[in-house]
Order: C-alpha cells, then sequence, then structure tokens
C-alpha cells in the first residue's frame, strides 16, 4: 500500500473522524432526471491547529483518492466518500476507544508503517522537555499496543504504562531512545520537530 494512505489512515485515527448520517430529500441526478430521496452520506474529517499537517491531509486525499477535501473551519477538513469510508474503516478509522491499525499497515514495509507512526505522533505526541521523552496519551490501550509492536518491528523501543486516573494509557519513548525514534519516525510536526532537535542538540 501507499505510505501516503497509511498517513491518512493515521491521521483519521488520531485527530480525525468518520461519519454517516441520512440527509433528507437528497438531489440525484440520474441519466439527466433529478430525484429526491433519502440518501445515506458518509463523511471523513480531520482536524489540526497546524497548516503544513493540513495542507499535507489535503493533498494526501487528492493523490490517493482523487478527490478535493472542503475546508470547513480553519482548522478542519472534511469530505464526502462511500469508498474511501469503507477504505479507511479496513485499515483501522475509528473512534477515540475503536481506532486499530489495519492489516495492510501492520503488514506493509518499514517506510509504510513509518509514515503510519509519524502521522499518528504528529497528532497526539507530546515532547517532555523535562522528563526528556516523547509520549502519546490515548483511552484505547488496544491500540496502543498495535502501535508499540509496529514500532518494535522496525527495531525502535518504547513501552506503555497505565492505566492512569482517568482511565487512559501512555506510550512512551524514552530518553535514550529519542535519537533512534527522530531518525526512524520523527515529527512533520514544526514546533514538535523543533522541541525534539532542542532536547537532542542539548
Amino acid at each position: 500500500m501507499s505510505p501516503k494512505e497509511a498517513r491518512i489512515a493515521a491521521h483519521v485515527c488520531s485527530d480525525g473522524w468518520m461519519i454517516s448520517y441520512v440527509e433528507k430529500n437528497s438531489l440525484q441526478i440520474v441519466n439527466g432526471r433529478k430525484y429526491y430521496r433519502d440518501r445515506v452520506r458518509y463523511e471523513i474529517g480531520y482536524c489540526n491547529t497546524d497548516n503544513k499537517l493540513l495542507e499535507e491531509f489535503s493533498k494526501d486525499v487528492l493523490d490517493i483518492y482523487k478527490i478535493k477535501v472542503r475546508k470547513r473551519k480553519s482548522t478542519d477538513l472534511v469530505f464526502k466518500s462511500k469508498r474511501v469510508y469503507s477504505r479507511i474503516k479496513e485499515l483501522g478509522g475509528g473512534d477515540t476507544r475503536g481506532w486499530r491499525i489495519g492489516d495492510d499497515v501492520l503488514q506493509s514495509k518499514k517506510r509504510v508503517k513509518s509514515f503510519w507512526l509519524r502521522a499518528f505522533f504528529d497528532d497526539e505526541g507530546t515532547v517532555d522537555k523535562t522528563n526528556r521523552v516523547v509520549r502519546v496519551k490515548s483511552m484505547n490501550e488496544e491500540g496502543l499496543h498495535q502501535a508499540r509492536d509496529m514500532m518494535n518491528s522496525i527495531n525502535i523501543p518504547s513501552r506503555i504504562t497505565g492505566p492512569n486516573c482517568d482511565d487512559s494509557y501512555y506510550l512512551t519513548v524514552s530518553r535514550k531512545d529519542l535519537k533512534i525514534f527522530q531518525k526512524g519516525i520523527g515529527f512533520n510536526h514544526p514546533k514538535k520537530k523543533l522541541r525534539l532537535c532542542k532536547i537532542l542538540n542539548n
């Protein structure tokens, strides 16, 4: 599979959403004739405050699925497609507790895995300058275990701790493994990338 498609799936799992709903009296044109009927619509969206990541997501969707996303707010990108909705479901798309990493990603080459993980850390990762670690907080223990196993498969150590007082879990890359993380996964998020570089340079 394409690394860019893996990146799309990771963004949807992290800071995205997938919803289906019934649109009443939707206009449909068949062989030139207009019909109004109820129609199930399938929406995929992605939210981020960083413009670079929004632009990356928009370009990826256009490149892989030939669909132009719509900017609904300054931080939200959305598009509708039953075909893509079904495909991202296959790749593990779901809600906060229900997302997973699909078999197509888990069984892929190293570059595909790295793209998925980088997008995941871009959205969910925190660079802790005090403790000098990179950490993801999630309510989805099973998903984090999949992410850790995939990191292990490309020789990037990490550990999972929890549950915390709010039933969340942490996926953590230790201080001694940050250089390996930077080389094998890293960040596209400009601020997180800079914070990691400052820790390593010090």
